[in-house]
């Protein structure tokens, strides 16, 4: 089961990372560029901080989402580089990389998706201020993340029929296989071995959130503000999705919420998770016995690829040194945890 490569001619890089037109105007007012963090022996610099940032402003305010302080929204966004700068280090490490052809196919799905030209699509890329060559670049970038995000878990993931089975006839998939939940989340994570001080300051975090939003607080600027996982960006979104997609640790408890409803904080192996059940809506089940079987089972291992990214990424933070303050302090082990 492989992943889509890349969905969108909108989305230039996974997540929000796309060098734009901007990334020309920041170097111009950027005479020195100071490094912000370094990840083992890389180090991550000012302008690419700077350029993720205003290019994820300009997206957020292009869907009419509210903008995040810049306190958060710096520190979020400088977690999800250090992610990929991680999982790039391995890729390296490892030997893998994408070939002219890799990209050459990316480029056609993209079209492809679009019901556009590949011509049109260089095009388009260009009326943002990307070049064809940065362009392919960005896209050999992502293809080599998700070739190692491949090897190092997707290739490890096994489904078995009775999995498949087992899951079907459990009373949640009886009650739930014909609807659709649009989930948000706010996860306080945790390091790969927490001590019980670690896991109870995190829960106690998690319960003062909790306590503000049940006070009054947007969940959205929320989970900008203090949430560890990729979706914080966006809100904490998870967007519509099937019970077997839903992490197992939520499942049970998502099909007893109504909607608006607010549990947690749950405690999952990254963290602690705040759930939030923003709709519920019926789907088409009139599907042969085959393709349900057939679509669980996609969905099942999607649900382990989702949980086992998440504790791959982990435990790369955990065993790397990366030090977010290397102007002003010496190197040290940090382990605020996110996704991949």
């Amino acid at each position: 089961m492989k992943q889509p490569l890349i969905k969108s001619i909108l989305v230039i890089l996974c997540g929000f990372f796309a060098h734009q037109s901007m990334a020309a105007t920041t170097s111009q007012h950027q005479p020195m560029d100071r490094i912000v963090a370094t990840i083992n022996d890389a180090a991550l610099t000012q302008s690419e901080l700077t350029t993720a940032m205003n290019t994820l402003k300009q997206q957020m305010a292009n869907s009419q989402m509210t903008l995040p302080p810049d306190a958060d929204l710096r520190k979020q966004v400088l977690d999800q580089l250090v992610n990929r700068k991680l999982q790039s280090q391995l890729a390296e490490q490892s030997g893998v990389s994408a070939s002219e052809e890799d990209v050459d196919r990316a480029v056609k799905q993209i079209a492809m998706q679009n019901n556009i030209s590949i011509a049109e699509v260089y095009q388009k890329i260009s009326s943002q201020g990307l070049s064809k060559a940065d362009y392919r670049k960005e896209i050999r970038d992502e293809i080599i993340l998700q070739k190692i995000q491949g090897q190092e878990v997707a290739a490890k993931i096994t489904v078995t029929p009775q999995e498949v089975n087992d899951f079907m006839r459990g009373k949640a998939w009886q009650a739930a296989n014909n609807k659709e939940y649009h989930l948000q989340d706010i996860l306080i994570g945790l390091p790969d071995e927490p001590t019980s001080q670690q896991i109870t300051t995190a829960k106690q975090h998690a319960e003062n959130i909790l306590s503000q939003i049940h006070h009054g607080m947007n969940f959205n600027q929320a989970a900008m503000a203090e949430s560890n996982n990729s979706s914080a960006l966006k809100g904490g979104d998870l967007g519509w999705r099937k019970l077997p997609e839903i992490p197992t640790a939520f499942a049970d408890q998502v099909i007893q919420m109504k909607e608006k409803d607010i549990i947690g904080p749950l405690q999952t192996q990254n963290g602690f998770h705040i759930i939030f059940l923003d709709g519920v809506r019926n789907v088409n089940t009139h599907l042969a016995a085959a393709t349900q079987q057939k679509q669980v089972e996609q969905l099942v291992f999607q649900r382990k690829l989702e949980e086992g990214l998440q504790n791959w990424v982990m435990k790369l933070r955990s065993s790397a040194t990366i030090n977010l303050n290397p102007e002003t302090a010496s190197s040290e082990t940090v382990t605020t945890i996110t996704t991949a």
